[in-house]
């Protein structure tokens, strides 16, 4: 039944992702407005509704190390396991001739948010909740701050002009339902399934929602990424997978810290230094030219989590 539960959450979860992908895309087009500029606003809602699902039913559920594990989960991922998929990718589509180049090639601006996203991770290494809970409440609060300037900022983009989509519901508010009710069982049974595993194995929960959860919640954020890289717009693909950074290194640990949910074990004090030294790392990387250079050095990460945490 644990393993049911966990497959039954990540394909709802999962099926729950591009569904409200789609919708962004379809709003933006009705509003008027830049796919980006909508995503930006509307992304803890929309784009990043199964990390938000996730974490509010773990929350209800009164589990607190699953909700902060799902908040870690989205660095720790992004860096260890998405750049490795953008290498390959590449190479896939240059050896199908899609691509010019093996690598992806990106300007040096990218480095730029990748580094603001990342910096704020840092003081949340720092900020014991036992002895400093008040100033972490004040720090997630002034981080939340920062990811509502940049959402702010994303609107002032000019609008775009593209079709809309056809919903795969055919009716707005039909899949907005849809979206919900896989959001509300999938995260239900991703969250208890991981409970019961932990509880059963005698494993670290919060280690296993750093790595189960993102399989439904990072990946299909991805895709949009990684279709542009398989096209040789490495600016585009790059941009979008390190913006969603935003949502990670900003919205929900400031949340998570504002609400007091947060903790420094160290199953997520583990993620966190991965997460942050390799996006610290890549960021140079891209600023000298070698996109994807650390993806080795992530995976490995990722593989002496999953062995040792």
């Amino acid at each position: 039944m644990v393993i049911l539960e966990l497959i039954g959450g990540v394909l709802l979860t999962a099926a729950a992702g591009f569904l409200v992908e789609q919708l962004v895309y379809y709003f933006s087009a009705r509003l008027g407005r830049s796919t980006a500029s909508v995503a930006m606003i509307i992304a803890p809602i929309i784009t990043s509704s199964p990390e938000l699902a996730v974490f509010i039913i773990a929350l209800l559920q009164g589990k607190a190390d699953v909700a902060w594990g799902s908040i870690v989960a989205q660095p720790f991922m992004a860096s260890t396991v998405i750049y490795p998929v953008v290498v390959i990718t590449a190479l896939l589509s240059w050896a199908l001739g899609r691509r010019t180049a093996r690598m992806p090639h990106v300007h040096r601006y990218v480095a730029v948010p990748l580094l603001v996203f990342t910096l704020p991770l840092i003081p949340v290494l720092l900020l014991h909740p036992q002895s400093y809970r008040l100033y972490g409440r004040l720090y997630g609060l002034s981080i939340l701050a920062v990811y509502f300037v940049y959402a702010w900022r994303a609107l002032s983009r000019e609008a775009e002009a593209h079709e809309s989509p056809r919903l795969y519901l055919g009716n707005p508010a039909l899949q907005i339902a849809a979206s919900i009710a896989a959001l509300y069982f999938g995260g239900g049974w991703l969250v208890s399934g991981i409970a019961d595993m932990g509880s059963a194995l005698g494993l670290d929960e919060t280690a296993l929602a750093v790595l189960l959860v993102p399989v439904a919640t990072v990946l299909p954020e991805s895709i949009t990424g990684l279709i542009f890289i398989a096209r040789g717009r490495d600016d585009e693909g790059v941009s979008v997978i390190v913006g969603e950074k935003a949502l990670y290194g900003t919205f929900y640990p400031g949340l998570a810290m504002a609400l007091g949910v947060y903790t420094l074990e160290p199953a997520a004090a583990a993620a966190l230094v991965i997460a942050i030294a390799i996006s610290l790392l890549e960021a140079v990387a891209i600023w000298r030219g070698y996109f994807g250079l650390t993806a080795p050095l992530g995976l490995a990460g990722y593989v002496w989590y999953a062995l040792h945490v």
